[in-house]
């Protein structure tokens, strides 16, 4: 990915607590390793943050907490299906299946130069609890039937076909965020940094408008790096050495 470009990237590396305060944040993995910095971000889904999966040493204020407490996460659930050649008609990239579940439908294969197909089908809500009731597979055959009838291709069989709960994945917990009543601030309260070592990132922290979407999680990512920049003087000053005392002359 471009945006990784030449980051220093440790896979495998579970943060189980966050130790900050004026020394600046330490960041201890389950494996036992320690990493140090002045200030860290915190882009970690908001399933992970409620289930207090990481422990802060001290602890985040309570307006944060509670912040963290009041946003929800909804119900969500995708389902891939890969096919040995392009399905939608030339210049179609997305389907809308009005009345059917799931009835949202796009390539994420289109613009990748790829010969097969992918396509992804979302469902939220009502209509993803209906498929997460269902065994997996039986919750796959009825996407595919809503897709065939929508083409009129009753023969469209798949190679390979999935179903991803981020309920289920331990390092989301969770899909997207969502603010119930009362909890209109709550987005903006978790943005906010503490004590100039933490920073938060994410969709959940991103402005109501854009919550739940990847523009508002890459938006709320470059908010946090500018408030470090802010944060950090660019140049640190300098302790002047101290003079050694001057050596007589002719000595």
């Amino acid at each position: 990915m471009k945006l990784a470009t030449s980051l220093d990237i440790r896979l495998g590396a579970v943060v189980e607590t966050l130790e900050w305060g004026p020394f600046g944040v330490k960041a201890l993995t389950t494996d036992g390793r320690v990493f140090l910095a002045d200030q860290a971000v915190i882009t970690v889904p908001l399933g992970v943050l409620k289930a207090g999966k990481i422990r802060f040493v001290p602890e985040l204020p309570e307006e944060k907490q509670q912040a963290i407490h009041q946003l929800g996460l909804a119900d969500a659930v995708k389902l891939f299906f890969q096919f040995e050649q392009p399905i939608f008609p030339p210049g179609i990239v997305e389907l809308y299946v009005p009345g059917h579940n799931p009835d949202e439908w796009w390539s994420s294969a289109a613009g990748h130069g790829v010969g097969f197909e992918i396509l992804t089908a979302l469902a939220t809500g009502p209509k993803a609890r209906e498929l997460l009731a269902l065994p997996e597979e039986q919750a796959l055959q009825n996407a595919l039937q809503t897709l065939r009838r929508a083409l009129g291709r009753p023969d469209l069989t798949p190679r390979k076909a999935r179903l991803a709960h981020w309920q289920d994945d331990p390092y989301t917990l969770g899909a997207y965020s969502k603010a119930s009543v009362g909890a209109s601030q709550a987005r903006r309260i978790l943005a906010q940094p503490v004590g100039n070592r933490l920073f938060f990132a994410g969709e959940h922290t991103a402005p109501n408008a854009w919550a739940a979407t990847v523009h508002g999680a890459y938006a709320s990512g470059r908010r946090a790096a500018q408030e470090i920049l802010q944060a950090r003087p660019l140049v640190y000053p300098v302790r002047p050495k101290p003079l050694r005392p001057a050596l007589p002359v002719g000595a």
